[in-house]
């Protein structure tokens, strides 16, 4: 198991490599252009997976009220609920499982990234500045960390249901939340190389931007939005 790791961890260094490579023959040699294409090739690669994930869990959130109105009625009941739970999934074509085994997939793709990226030994010191940083290798103490901050917010907020599940602790929960992970990735990507602040900047913007086009397709489908 461990080989099988490792090895994928240097798939994606020599991705890395690669794509480097791709931007030497474009005439624009950059290590952090490399990074940032790798993950945006990522995240699309990944995005059928996502998509089915962020679907599910705002699926999910919409049935949050009529779930606990069911737990309510048949509170002494814990058969008749789990019944009429079935039912409501089935009713509204919504399995509760589905929204799982998509992250599953994607958690192991994404660390064994991060940790290449991690390990990453850059060959050309002159292509690993970008933009404001002098070394991707280096902390960027400042921009990358709030920026990586900023996207991270706006993922969670662009992610978070419109609408109430009735369940105020889990409300309150989800936005303490809101603000705590921002901080936190805040706080990493101020140790982190900047290389991997990069990526996570980049991550979080292309998924903001798969999310909001999840959202208004689904609005669109419920005759919320226009085409």
């Amino acid at each position: 198991m461990r080989v099988l790791w490792d090895q994928l961890v240097k798939s994606f260094t020599d991705m890395i490599e690669f794509f480097y490579s791709i931007t030497v023959t474009a005439g624009v040699p950059s290590y952090g252009l490399a990074i940032v294409l790798i993950t945006i090739v990522i995240k699309m690669l990944l995005y059928p997976l996502s998509a089915k994930q962020m679907k599910s869990m705002k699926a999910m959130s919409e049935l949050a009220p009529k779930q606990k109105a069911i737990q309510e009625k048949y509170k002494k009941d814990p058969q008749k609920a789990q019944e009429a739970m079935m039912a409501l999934y089935k009713e509204h074509g919504v399995n509760p499982l589905s929204g799982c085994l998509p992250l599953i997939i994607q958690f192991p793709i994404l660390i064994a990234f991060y940790n290449g990226l991690r390990n990453f030994q850059f060959q050309n010191e002159a292509h690993a500045q970008f933009l404001w940083v002098p070394n991707l290798s280096l902390v960027d103490p400042y921009i990358l960390p709030l920026l990586a901050a900023a996207t991270t917010f706006l993922q969670m907020k662009v992610s978070s249901p419109a609408t109430s599940t009735g369940n105020a602790q889990a409300e309150q929960t989800q936005k303490i939340m809101l603000y705590v992970m921002p901080v936190m990735i805040g706080w990493m990507a101020h140790n982190f190389p900047a290389g991997l602040s990069l990526y996570w900047v980049v991550f979080n913007t292309v998924g903001i931007l798969q999310q909001l086009y999840i959202n208004r397709s689904l609005n669109v489908r419920k005759g919320e939005g226009t085409a």
